[in-house]
């Protein structure tokens, strides 16, 4: 499968991250280096991510600033999944200054799929975001936070 997705082609690639081994990214993260090609890059971040490897998290990351916004909302997707705190920075940096409301939806759901405490807190600071969605994963993260609160709570 491996020698089918060199070839770049989209089904293979896709068995790939459905498989989930990790011995794929030095095939697909070439793949998404540079701007060639977006709808495989799309497609090589959705495989990346459902890989869920911590080896991929900086070059995908370096994609949070592509040109095409669908491209830096699947980085973002795929950050989440892969759930290294190290795109903590980077995913609030998207949320913070990014224009596009699908890529700073896909930040903020990406940090509440990281899911720790910074994370959250990062979500969880854009409730008054123009975009309803991006209100709508702050609140989860606010939520997330209020109930890790409740747990860590010594019984009285």
């Amino acid at each position: 499968m491996n020698e089918r997705a060199q070839r770049r082609k989209v089904l293979p690639i896709e068995v790939l991250g459905n498989i989930g081994d990790p011995r794929a990214l030095d095939t697909l993260l070439e793949f998404i280096e540079g701007d060639a090609n977006p709808p495989l890059q799309r497609v090589v971040l959705r495989a990346v991510g459902s890989i869920g490897d911590e080896a991929a998290t900086q070059t995908v990351a370096d994609r949070l600033v592509a040109e095409d916004p669908e491209i830096r909302s699947g980085a973002a997707r795929a950050l989440g999944q892969i759930g290294d705190t190290r795109a903590i920075d980077p995913l609030e940096d998207v949320l913070d200054e990014d224009d596009d409301d699908s890529v700073r939806t896909s930040a903020a759901w990406a940090l509440n799929q990281i899911g720790t405490e910074a994370a959250l807190e990062a979500a969880s600071e854009h409730a008054d975001d123009r975009s309803f969605i991006v209100q709508n994963e702050a609140e989860k993260a606010r939520d997330a936070l209020d109930d890790d609160t409740r747990h860590a709570e010594p019984a009285a």
